[in-house]
């Protein structure tokens, strides 16, 4: 697709070393389509995407549910900020971790959660979660992609881990990926009919 990945690719990724900052984006000349790295590289593209480094909204830092990573640490069993007792933080925000940052995982969070504070303000002890992510890009009009998984709260409560899923073949065959193109509109039907109506 479009050669990524390899010598004849229209796409190319640069990204800071994990944990550093080194050679991240310090300065956007839009007018000369560039952008300078820490390492003062200056690189020239047709196109740039400059993503900022991610955390959580202003309110979450407003509100104090923030911690030294600028994301929500929560109890993976029920949502609840282990900063504020009785808060409870879904989707981006949140240390959901082994979870995607997606709309359908936050869609699978908000469920767990919802349960998890029906439970307890009935007295009940919230039940195991289970959560699941899939998403969907449409990348040419008969040329669609997919990831789904299934996921389980780990035995001792640390960590949300993935128990089942999958992803479109590279391979794939031209059918299989106008199938993809045909799912992606039944899925966005479908989530989004979930959680507006």
């Amino acid at each position: 697709l479009y050669g990524y990945e390899t010598d004849n690719s229209m796409i190319e990724w640069r990204g800071s070393a994990q944990g550093s900052n080194d050679n991240a984006v310090v300065k956007v000349d839009a007018g000369a389509m560039s952008v300078t790295t820490g390492f003062d590289d200056t690189i020239k593209a047709d196109v740039l995407n400059v993503i900022p480094n991610q955390k959580a909204g202003k309110i979450a830092f407003a509100a104090g549910l923030t911690n030294d990573s600028g994301w929500c640490p929560i109890d993976l069993h029920t949502f609840e900020s282990t900063i504020h007792k009785n808060i409870h933080v879904i989707g981006d925000a949140s240390i959901a971790k082994g979870m995607p940052k997606s709309g359908y995982a936050a869609n699978s969070e908000a469920k767990v959660c919802a349960a998890s504070v029906a439970a307890l303000l009935n007295g009940q002890e919230p039940g195991t979660p289970a959560y699941v992510n899939t998403c969907y890009s449409i990348i040419g009009k008969d040329w669609g992609i997919s990831v789904a998984a299934v996921y389980k709260l780990a035995e001792d409560g640390s960590k949300i881990t993935k128990v089942s899923g999958g992803l479109t073949p590279t391979d794939a065959t031209p059918e299989m990926r106008a199938r993809e193109v045909a799912y992606a509109y039944s899925w966005f039907d479908n989530i989004t009919a979930d959680i507006f109506m």
